[in-house]
């Protein structure tokens, strides 16, 4: 469980029903063939792409078949445990969270959702990720979040590594570059739009001169400027940003929409006195080790869960 992953990608600027034990509306459990069971609760061929999709805009990386289905799977048994709790996410608590993403984006509710089917993926199925996520957190800080206690040795020793520039907190200004390709494209198109967007990073240097480029290259898209704290990104992507100098692109990737590049436009250590300094370490450890709990918690539940295969699911 990532608390502090962000909840949209940066394809859009940057995981139901009440009572559904799938954490799915019943409309959606009809849809397709149904391919895997946990527990009873289906997974279907509609449900497998709808999650490939969502996670590649959250975490802005490419997404397998069989790591869609993972995650499914996992959200299918979290959400059953924190039923069996009583602590699902209730309807309002998603309807909120999925109104907090939209206001992040600049748009309501409604706009998000258009937003979201213009990239193939249908809302209830980016709310049933939240009801997932809102309520394995309800569950793990339920049952753990009492347990875990930073002592004055780890704090002391987490702002040392803090001073040393690996766990520096960073704001980064960064666009989105999209060289639009079909999802059907035959592989030489593909392997033509990598050449102009490796061609585009290696004359590329600053995000105020060069964007005009992208311009002049047919069937591309610039996204409008983003601000994330190091603290609100995964950390795959920010050893990305880490590795990339301001003003420069990152290597070229394939998505949904075509070949996506990312301009660093800035990147700037955020300074903060001691206090706030210490406040942070303690709240990153402590998400830290309930990340670590909540991974062996999954890891038990899965060991008994009944995950029954069919239709050719694996």
């Amino acid at each position: 469980m990532d608390l502090k992953r962000p909840l949209l990608s940066l394809a859009l600027v940057a995981g139901l029903a009440a009572g559904a034990v799938s954490a799915v509306s019943p409309a959606a459990a009809q849809e397709g063939r149904v391919l895997v069971t946990v527990n009873g609760v289906p997974i279907t061929s509609f449900d497998i792409p709808q999650r490939q999709r969502l996670l590649q805009l959250r975490e802005h990386r490419s997404v397998s078949h069989q790591q869609a289905l993972e995650d499914l799977i996992n959200d299918r048994i979290k959400f059953a445990e924190a039923r069996r709790f009583r602590v699902e996410a209730s309807e309002a608590q998603v309807n909120q969270a999925y109104a907090q993403v939209a206001q992040r984006s600049g748009i309501d509710p409604r706009g998000f959702d258009q937003v979201l089917r213009a990239q193939g993926i249908e809302p209830r199925v980016y709310k049933g990720k939240l009801r997932a996520d809102l309520s394995w957190s309800n569950i793990v800080g339920a049952r753990f979040g009492r347990t875990i206690f930073v002592t004055d040795t780890q704090l002391a020793d987490g702002l040392a590594r803090r001073r040393t520039g690996a766990d520096k907190p960073m704001e980064y200004h960064f666009r989105q570059i999209v060289l639009l390709v079909p999802a059907t494209a035959p592989p030489a198109v593909v392997q033509r739009r990598l050449a102009e967007a490796n061609a585009l990073r290696g004359r590329f240097n600053s995000c105020a001169t060069d964007l005009e480029q992208v311009n002049r290259i047919p069937d591309a898209a610039v996204r409008d400027q983003v601000r994330r704290l190091s603290t609100d990104v995964s950390p795959e992507f920010r050893r990305v940003l880490d590795q990339t100098a301001a003003g420069k692109l990152t290597p070229p990737s394939r998505s949904q929409q075509g070949v996506e590049l990312v301009a660093v436009c800035s990147k700037n250590e955020v300074r903060a006195d001691d206090t706030t300094a210490r406040n942070q370490v303690r709240e990153e450890m402590t998400t830290t080790e309930m990340q670590r709990i909540a991974r062996d918690y999954l890891a038990r539940l899965r060991r008994v869960a009944v995950i029954e295969y069919r239709n050719g699911g694996r």
